[in-house]
């Protein structure tokens, strides 16, 4: 029984080292692709622009997160051509995602945002990786229901040149076990610089933390310090899955799809709604993004500064592509920006 035990002990230590492990060094999880065909938008004087956030689920429809077999490709296939439909009928200028697989075992090692860029036209992309592992644990359950070996993370494409992206790491929940935040997902703020004919436009994308209130609070603090870097001098938008809803809702809790999730604590959305030259889209209560089959609350945003940009058109399209529902705003930028933009990297 000593000698099991020890065999035991022994293969679970070295499942944790190996499968922890990561294919990518620090400095490759953050970068610029520029696809081969790739042409700055010539639509002159465009005075009209649109951008969407879309929590994607790796294209997993409601399988998200759930304990229940893989599906096979054709299924992730069909909602790829589902969602390029979307696409070609928004005709986004800029999209943000969240939740994005760029070669994971549980979407069958397709690289989700140059499909989705070259299925679209987008000529740039902006990644941030954060969920690289030779095996993932989860879902909870058999092997089969596991993710297994991950590389994924947030994405913004873009029609017009991406000049720079930096990739923010927030801060990870205090109170949960070391193996669980050894294997989850890192929570990011992913800084994207575009030029847009003579300006620059910021794009935060967002994906804040999920399960632990006192860390996503923490995280929105951070995200709005740097977004006040950017949002008195450039336009700025500040979008992503903020796993937040807005204070007031008419349901805070007892949700049939997640009954232990109580936001009657939570001050997350309080913070960005305070804050001053910030402004959010689809304020009213029937704008509900998640889950997307029959949503019940609004994890999604998209937030702006109004002195910089001017919303004209904000809608939910409803499509079954990812367990959330995606948000588009069109919208004009009111004056170029005054000053070149600093190079200087948000201090962490």
């Amino acid at each position: 029984m000593g000698i099991a035990i020890i065999i035991l002990i022994t293969a679970v230590t070295a499942f944790y080292f190996w499968g922890k492990q990561g294919s990518l060094p620090a400095e490759k999880k953050s970068g610029i692709v520029v696809f081969p065909d790739a042409k700055p938008n010539r639509v002159e004087k465009q005075e009209i622009f649109t951008v969407m956030t879309y929590n994607i689920g790796y294209l997993s429809g409601m399988t998200n997160n759930r304990s229940v077999k893989r599906p096979a490709k054709p299924f992730f296939d069909e909602n790829l051509d589902t969602f390029l439909k979307l696409v070609r009928q928004v005709s986004p200028d800029f999209i943000g995602f969240q939740e994005i697989d760029f070669q994971s075992q549980r979407s069958h090692d397709v690289d989700q945002a140059a499909a989705i860029a070259e299925g679209g036209g987008y000529g740039w992309e902006a990644k941030a990786i954060n969920w690289d592992k030779r095996y993932v644990p989860f879902p909870f359950g058999l092997p089969q229901v596991h993710f297994g070996r991950m590389l994924s993370g947030q994405a913004v494409l873009s029609r017009y040149p991406i000049a720079a992206a930096e990739r923010v790491v927030l801060q990870k929940p205090g109170k949960k076990p070391f193996y669980y935040t050894t294997f989850y997902l890192e929570r990011l703020a992913q800084i994207v610089r575009i030029k847009i004919q003579d300006q620059t436009l910021i794009i935060i994308n967002v994906h804040l933390e999920a399960f632990d209130t006192e860390t996503r609070q923490a995280q929105a603090k951070k995200v709005l310090d740097i977004a006040r870097l950017y949002k008195d001098v450039y336009p700025l938008l500040l979008i992503g899955d903020f796993n937040s809803i807005p204070p007031g809702a008419a349901r805070q809790n007892g949700f049939i799809d997640e009954p232990g999730t109580d936001f009657s604590k939570d001050k997350t959305l309080r913070l960005f709604l305070e804050e001053k030259n910030l402004e959010h889209i689809l304020p009213g209560p029937e704008h509900l993004t998640f889950p997307s089959d029959s949503p019940t609350r609004r994890l999604d945003y998209i937030f702006f500064n109004p002195g910089r940009i001017e919303s004209v058109e904000a809608f939910i399209p409803n499509t079954d592509s990812s367990d959330h529902r995606p948000i588009v705003m069109r919208f004009k930028i009111k004056k170029p920006s005054p000053i070149p933009l600093s190079t200087r990297k948000y201090d962490q």
